[in-house]
């Protein structure tokens, strides 16, 4: 169960991931030890990852929205095989006209061209919708979680 305190840490370091353990916990009040063990176990219960996120097109790569179909199996074991191919980054089930939403960054069109290949013969995958991305407006950013796009960290009741 995220307390207060778990939240109050994953909002600092949705600001600034990169934040020392020291600087953490002078603004939350708490120890080095206290901060270094809550983040462990967000860590540990996917609540959160600290990650670096770099955008891919302004370092010449290839990236790829993919819709897919999938027939004969299941959506969530197509999901988790797909999973394993490295130039995918991001595996969702959804909802609607399609079971999977996936991500891909490749380093040119010639590795593009094989990783649609690829999951066109994967097994299940009845069919695929791409979507090329050739400029982004908007990054990923973790300023979903609060004020009008959704849920405010700070607040469990929004």
């Amino acid at each position: 169960m995220v307390d207060e305190l778990d939240r109050q840490l994953i909002e600092l370091l949705a600001r600034d991931g990169r934040r020392s353990f020291t600087s953490l916990a002078e603004e939350l009040g708490v120890s080095q030890s206290t901060v270094r063990a809550r983040l462990a176990t967000l860590q540990e219960n996917d609540v959160v990852t600290v990650v670096a996120l770099c955008n891919a097109l302004a370092l010449g790569h290839q990236v790829v929205r993919l819709l897919l179909r999938v027939r004969n199996l299941t959506p969530v074991s197509v999901a988790d095989s797909l999973g394993g191919i490295s130039q995918i980054n991001h595996v969702a089930l959804v909802s609607g006209a399609h079971d999977l939403y996936l991500e891909a960054t490749c380093r040119d069109q010639s590795q593009l061209i094989a990783l649609l290949d690829e999951i066109r013969r994967h097994p299940g995958v009845a069919a695929i919708q791409p979507i090329i991305v050739t400029s982004l407006a908007k990054d990923y950013t973790w300023n979903g979680l609060s004020g009008v796009a959704g849920q405010s960290i700070g607040d469990p009741n929004g």
